[in-house]
């Protein structure tokens, strides 16, 4: 839900110094002189000047954050407090590293391993959830999760290949698969649409899809959620994930979303209805979609650019696209057409086609290989 733009009330216009300060000299008394350069015309300035930005900067904000709609930030949080919203923080990526060591060789918990840095990037870098002490010569698989929650910790397959303090033993290290779950906090905007979706329940739940919906989304990393109705028949309900990066998500944010909702260990804190014998969650099957656009033309700004804001703004379609199960091709089309700087193109493919895309009740559409090539490039 995109937040309604402020509108500055009627009463801050004509509030700049210049025009406060003329009042003020208007109100002088007839025999004093109200010429510039003078003494009362210098000393009103400064005053006018501190006016002008109580009214046009401080209370404008004052009345910006005194609404959900118009707010940032702590501010924000105060409003999701009032509702019983919390923000979701940044939630660290986890994975699993390959670590062949000697006979004796010990791993604390917190032993750090890390993506080498380079010119481009600082070393992104994981620790160790438990203690290990290697019984013989022998590669251990070890559950890892990243120092600095965030995207930052979403790692591809054999990058974690470093420990940040060598320990003898230690002869060789990898990531066999690629890191993944980690978020960033959640931003004002997606913040917001929980906080007025909590406002306009007034906390009445029924249990219906949207229940669930907002249920799933309140567990940090979860970017949205699918219902499936009687997945397993009469009483059970299932949900389908995916994560805040648009992946599936991953095994320990289906294992939050359901101690989330069902609280087996504090029934008081449930939130799945009684009458629903089960709940089924599990991650979504990810329908991977590759795009092509020939002939693009820009203006101002870079291919790289254009093709990282794509990929942003498509992760809006294919939520939308879950409504219907179909993602439409003239959705994508126009969100590149609607990009800053793109000024035309010739053609654009989804799959290689012209064509709606159907997906299945658990598919969730994701991003595969953009190929963009500019007006004149050889294809």
């Amino acid at each position: 839900m995109a937040r309604p733009e402020f509108e500055v009330p009627e009463f801050v216009s004509e509030s700049d110094s210049d025009q406060i300060q003329e009042r003020m000299m208007g109100n002088l008394p007839a025999d004093i002189s109200d010429m510039e350069g003078d003494f009362p015309y210098d000393f009103t300035m400064p005053t006018a000047i501190e006016i002008s930005q109580l009214v046009q900067f401080n209370l404008v904000r004052c009345l910006m954050v005194a609404f959900p709609e118009y707010s940032w930030g702590d501010w924000m949080d105060l409003h999701g407090g009032e509702a019983g919203v919390t923000r979701k923080e940044a939630v660290a990526a986890t994975g699993t590293v390959s670590v062949t060591a000697a006979y004796g060789t010990v791993l604390a918990a917190g032993t750090v391993f890390a993506v080498p840095a380079t010119d481009q990037m600082e070393a992104v870098e994981f620790q160790t959830l438990r203690t290990v002490t290697f019984a013989e010569n022998e590669t251990m698989d070890l559950a890892v999760e990243a120092v600095t929650p965030g995207v930052s910790g979403n790692v591809p397959a054999n990058t974690i290949t470093i420990m940040a303090s060598p320990i003898n033993g230690v002869t060789a290290i990898t990531n066999s698969e690629k890191t993944s779950g980690g978020a960033e906090e959640e931003n004002d905007e997606d913040y917001y649409e929980r906080i007025h979706a909590e406002f306009q329940d007034s906390q009445f739940y029924v249990a219906n899809d949207a229940d669930y919906i907002k249920w799933a989304k309140e567990v940090p990393g979860i970017g949205d959620c699918i219902v499936e109705p009687a997945i397993e028949g009469p009483g059970t309900v299932g949900l389908i994930l995916v994560d805040s990066n648009g992946q599936p998500a991953s095994s320990t944010l289906v294992t939050a979303v359901y101690n989330h909702i069902v609280s087996p260990d504090d029934r008081s804190k449930r939130l799945l209805p009684t009458g629903s014998s089960k709940l089924i969650v599990k991650s979504a099957t990810v329908k991977t979609v590759d795009f092509a656009c020939t002939g693009l033309v820009l203006d101002g700004v870079g291919l790289d650019d254009v093709i990282s804001t794509f990929k942003t703004e498509m992760m809006a379609v294919y939520s939308a696209a879950k409504e219907t199960n179909i993602l439409r091709y003239n959705s994508a089309r126009t969100v590149l057409s609607t990009i800053t700087g793109v000024s035309d193109f010739i053609d654009f493919t989804m799959d290689g086609k012209r064509e709606n895309i159907h997906l299945s009740s658990s598919e969730y559409a994701d991003t595969g290989n953009v190929t963009f090539t500019l007006e004149g490039a050889e294809t």
